[in-house]
């Protein structure tokens, strides 16, 4: 398909011409860095993995005195940067990206601003295709397009249902960015992804041993995991008083006056129900409502969902197909990252699984059903040899 600017110019009868921006002095404190556009706003342009994709460069960066600065939303921002500068002006933006080494962002106005002046674009695409905004005053050498395999077409809307950017895979993101920068193919990304999360959300579950604090509370939920069997009521008390929590148990309930303690920060209980409970009275659904509590069922075991629809078709009642055993497309010898942390006391851990067999700073699959059960919070991938 063509590009825009050339559409615009055969339907208005002008020529396209180089962009002229009064860019404003910032004072930026790296000297040698590349800019990372952090696009929050729209949905189908919101790229998840620029994370991973720093992590595996940050080495040959760090050696090269090369900075990573991140600008665009202050929401979400992306982990791993050396400096970040949310929520400036368009011109300030022009200003720190006129000074940059390369310039990674979806398309928009300022992979254009960057084109214009000869900065290296590393352009990401999720609802269009790259001829229509590819870098207009870009060279080939001067820029790289990342677009995913799509089903049949790009959505074309700010909304893609199928997040169709996160199909653009890390270490081409990172090998990208290498490129740009000039350096030599015999620094390669040794990562291959084998399995992305399904989960949208980085997930904080917290076994209530211990009260501790963490910034991760801060700008998470908790989720308070009672169903493991572990709880110290002190603690719970605590994490309940201070931090926005759900509360998981597994064929059990809270008594109603324990909730009204802590019930201010409480969203919801989530019931997990391996076998039918004995019945549980409206008027615990009616003084959770009073309390502002949500409360779900959460059905593990198939055999039971339709009798507990039909006992509690009042209430919320969703089924989890958890998965058992190892997929067949992945290997014993992959690592993972994780997108969900389970807190105990001090100690952190990547998955239940680890948690435990006391495997607090580990990223290798264990092959048991604890661990294949939150496959959805896991990105898998191998670590190819150089």
């Amino acid at each position: 398909m063509p590009h825009l600017l050339k559409e615009y110019s055969k339907n208005l009868g002008v020529q396209p011409v180089m962009p002229m921006v009064n860019r404003h002095f910032y004072p930026i404190e790296p000297d040698k860095y590349i800019v990372l556009h952090n696009e929050q706003d729209i949905q189908s342009k919101n790229y998840s993995y620029y994370q991973i994709a720093i992590s595996l460069i940050k080495n040959v960066l760090k050696a090269n005195d090369y900075k990573v600065v991140v600008i665009g939303s202050s929401k979400n921002l992306i982990e791993g940067a050396d400096y970040y500068y949310p929520d400036l002006s368009f011109r300030k933006y022009c200003y720190i990206i006129s000074k940059s080494s390369a310039f990674i962002s979806v398309d928009n106005a300022l992979t254009q601003y960057a084109s214009s002046c000869k900065i290296p674009v590393v352009n990401l695409y999720g609802n269009i295709y790259p001829s229509i905004t590819t870098p207009y005053w870009s060279n080939k050498k001067n820029k790289i397009d990342l677009a995913p395999e799509w089903d049949k077409k790009p959505c074309l809307s700010i909304i893609d249902p199928k997040e169709s950017i996160n199909n653009i895979k890390p270490e081409d993101v990172a090998s990208s960015i290498l490129k740009a920068l000039g350096f030599s193919e015999e620094i390669k990304v040794t990562f291959k992804t084998k399995k992305k999360n399904k989960a949208k959300h980085f997930q904080v579950d917290v076994i209530p041993t211990k009260y501790i604090r963490s910034p991760l509370f801060d700008k998470n939920i908790l989720n308070i995991r009672l169903d493991e069997g572990v709880m110290n009521e002190e603690a719970l008390f605590h994490y309940c008083t201070n931090h926005i929590c759900n509360i998981v148990t597994k064929n059990s309930l809270l008594d109603i006056k324990s909730l009204q303690r802590i019930s201010k920060n409480v969203k919801r209980i989530i019931f997990k129900a391996s076998e039918v409970p004995a019945k549980i009275p409206d008027i615990y659904f009616e003084a959770l409502k009073k309390l502002g509590i949500d409360f779900m069922f959460l059905v593990v075991n198939e055999d039971i969902l339709d009798e507990m629809r039909l006992e509690y078709f009042d209430q919320e009642v969703e089924f989890v197909q958890s998965i058992k055993e190892k997929p067949s497309d992945l290997n014993i010898s992959d690592k993972f990252i994780s997108f969900k942390t389970i807190i105990d006391g001090e100690k952190s851990y990547k998955s239940i699984a680890h948690w435990k067999k006391n495997l607090d700073s580990d990223n290798n699959i264990i092959d048991n059903a604890d661990y294949w059960e939150e496959l959805d919070y896991f990105y898998i991938y191998e670590q190819e040899n150089n």
